[in-house]
Parts: structure tokens; C-alpha cells; sequence
């Protein structure tokens, strides 16, 4: 056999060892600086044997195996998670973050699907740890949606995946719920032309909209994920139940902002919509039920109260404040939400009769005429 077979069967054992590093240490439960030194130096060695030998193929993989120990070394040396230190820890992984690029652009060359996978599975850790939560989002969405590449072909639906995209929406909702000036700096839809080439404005249809609203674009997105996980059966691996209990606060919210949709103004009444905003409502009582909380009970009947006045005549919003009279008695909970409500449907705020509001514009504006 010659030097050069000998290298590439070499090349190969040795880069078989590397996944074999990677496995263990990514199966034990503690971060094993052995390990990671292990497979940093021979995933080296990799490198330069496919340099040495001019095997692009291997050196993609090497790269992968090099990148995840660089990282997974820089991860137990920066162990502070307070944002200076994930500030830091950004900045360092970036020579990192290229030499997966790198791996990724020749992982779709060679149309090699396992080392495209893996790829995007360091990036997103890297991502989750430094907070650059769009990023991870994106990654997530290709693998999720099996919308890899137009070379590298999709693979089934998965659940952790799917999990991992639904907790990096809700990590960046919650983000953006401590400041509501950030769902300014949210990218907006580019604008459309017709075949005239005139701009078509998204606002002027009401019910889209995934196009006139990217904030509320993230909260359908990771309500479609919630409804695809809750579909799945159930496996020993992951509880639903479990996961509610975990994450009640951010599923709650994500409900009650569904929910929302049902409001005239935001639905244009388009029956989907509708249809959509109250198994969202539904769905927060049932959370509400699950954790056995009247806190989140109350809130879910405000706010879904608040919503429906709006659609009912006057004998039926007369039922519907003595209903909230009832609970608000009975349940007497701290939060407020149900006596607000009660208070603005008794003083008739505009905010629940949005048609007095308009007759008033319109009256204000003959007025101005005159």
C-alpha cells in the first residue's frame, strides 16, 4: 500500500475517533475538558492530513469537529452568564462562527447532508449562548421546515427541533416584551409591486397579517410550533404536560396574544382568523387548568372578555359584565385585569367601542368642513 492510501485510510480512522470524541462528550453529563482536548488535537491533525492530501471533503469534516471543541472549550472557560461575559464570549466564538460557515459552504458542495446537519447544530448552541437570537431562529426555521438548501434534500419533521425553534421564539418574544421599543427595530416586509409595477401595500388588507405585523408574525409562528408539538404523541423523551408547567409564563402570554386576533379591528371578522384567536383563548384556560392557577384564569377571561364585548349586542354585554362580576367575587384575585375591564365596560371606554370612537372622528371631521 502507499504513503498516500496509508495517509487516507489514517485520515479516515482518524476522523472516525473525532465523532466518536464528539459523542461522548455531547452524552456525558458534565463538560470533559479531557475529552474536548482529545478531539481538538486530532481533529488538528485531520485538518492537515486532508490539506496534506488535498481532500477538501475531509477537511470540511475536520473543520466541523475542530469548531465544536474550540467552542465547547470556550464554553467551560466562560461559564458567567451575565451580559459582559456573553458580550465576551460573542466576540470570541467568531473565528469559530466562520470556520463553520466555511464547513457549511463545503458541506453543500459535496451535497453531504450529516455534516450540513451538524454544522448548523454548533451554530445554533453558539447562537443560543451569545444571544444572537435571530440568528438562531433562522437556523432553526431551515431545520424545522426542512428548507436545508436546494441541493441537500429535507429530512421528516422533528420534535426536539421543533421544541428548540419554539424556545428560541419565546426566549426573543420575552426579549422584546421587557422594552416594546424593540418591536420597532423588528425587520419589516419588504414592499411588493404589481405587474404594473406600482407598490402594493400590504395594510391594505387588514387580515394579513404575517405582512403588516412582524411581532405578531413571531407569536403565529411559535403558536403553530406549540400546535405542532401538542400533536405529537407522547414519548418518554419529552412531556407536554411537563413542558407547560416549565414554560407556563412565556405559552401564556403567547396565548393571550393570539388571542388578541379576535379583536374586529385586527381580524377584519375573517372567520379563520377568528377561529384561530380562540383556540388560542382556549388553549390559555387550559394552561390556566393545568397549573391550577386562578391568577391565570382571571386574566384569560379579561382578556378574552375584552374581545368579545366588542361583537356582542347590548343585552349580551350586560350578561357578560355581570359574568365578570361573578368571577371577580368569587375567584377575588390580586392581578387587576378583570376590574379593569369591568371598569372600562361601566365608563364605556373607546377602547371597547371602537364604533363610538369612529363616529366621533367623523363628526369632528364635517365639523372641520363646516
Amino acid at each position: 500500500m502507499s504513503n498516500n492510501s496509508n495517509s487516507k485510510v489514517k485520515l479516515q480512522q482518524l476522523l472516525n475517533e473525532c465523532l466518536n470524541l464528539k459523542v461522548e462528550f455531547k452524552t456525558k453529563k458534565s463538560l470533559d475538558t479531557k475529552v474536548i482536548q482529545e478531539l481538538k488535537t486530532k481533529s488538528e491533525e485531520c485538518i492537515q492530513l486532508s490539506k496534506d492530501l488535498k481532500i477538501e471533503h475531509g477537511r470540511a469534516n475536520a473543520l466541523e469537529l475542530l469548531s465544536f471543541a474550540e467552542w465547547y472549550e470556550l464554553v467551560i472557560k466562560n461559564q458567567n452568564s451575565t451580559n459582559e461575559h456573553i458580550e465576551i464570549l460573542k466576540e470570541l466564538s467568531e473565528p469559530i462562527e466562520q470556520k463553520l460557515l466555511e464547513s457549511k459552504k463545503l458541506a453543500i458542495s459535496f451535497n453531504d447532508k450529516a455534516l450540513y446537519l451538524r454544522v448548523l447544530e454548533t451554530l445554533t448552541n453558539i447562537y443560543n449562548k451569545t444571544n444572537q437570537m435571530d440568528k438562531e431562529i433562522e437556523i432553526l426555521e431551515k431545520i424545522v421546515h426542512n428548507n436545508l438548501t436546494s441541493s441537500i434534500g429535507a429530512e421528516q419533521r422533528s420534535l426536539p427541533m421543533s421544541v428548540m425553534l419554539l424556545n428560541a421564539i419565546l426566549k426573543k418574544l420575552n426579549f422584546i416584551y421587557q422594552d416594546r421599543d424593540r418591536i420597532y427595530q423588528l425587520p419589516r416586509p419588504q414592499p411588493q409591486t404589481d405587474s404594473e409595477g406600482k407598490v402594493i401595500s400590504p395594510e391594505s388588507d387588514p387580515t394579513n397579517i404575517e405582512k403588516t405585523d412582524p411581532f405578531m408574525k413571531l407569536h403565529l409562528e411559535a403558536w403553530e410550533n406549540y400546535q405542532w408539538i401538542k400533536k405529537q404523541p407522547s414519548n418518554p423523551f419529552f412531556q407536554k404536560d411537563q413542558y407547560i408547567h416549565q414554560n407556563k409564563s412565556s405559552l401564556f402570554k403567547l396565548c393571550i396574544y393570539c388571542g388578541s386576533l379576535a379583536n374586529p379591528l385586527i381580524s377584519g371578522k375573517d372567520p379563520e382568523v377568528i377561529a384561530l384567536a380562540m383556540e388560542a383563548f382556549q388553549e390559555a384556560f387550559y394552561i390556566a387548568d393545568l397549573i391550577q392557577d386562578k391568577e391565570y384564569f382571571c386574566a384569560a377571561t379579561a382578556h378574552r372578555s375584552s374581545v368579545l364585548y366588542q361583537t356582542l349586542s347590548e343585552d349580551e354585554g350586560n350578561k357578560l359584565l355581570q359574568s365578570l362580576k361573578d368571577v371577580e367575587a368569587k375567584m377575588k384575585p390580586k392581578n387587576s385585569e378583570i376590574r379593569d375591564l369591568i371598569h372600562s365596560i361601566e365608563n364605556k371606554a373607546p377602547t371597547l367601542h371602537p364604533e363610538e370612537k369612529e363616529k366621533e372622528d367623523q363628526q369632528k371631521s364635517q365639523e372641520k368642513e363646516k
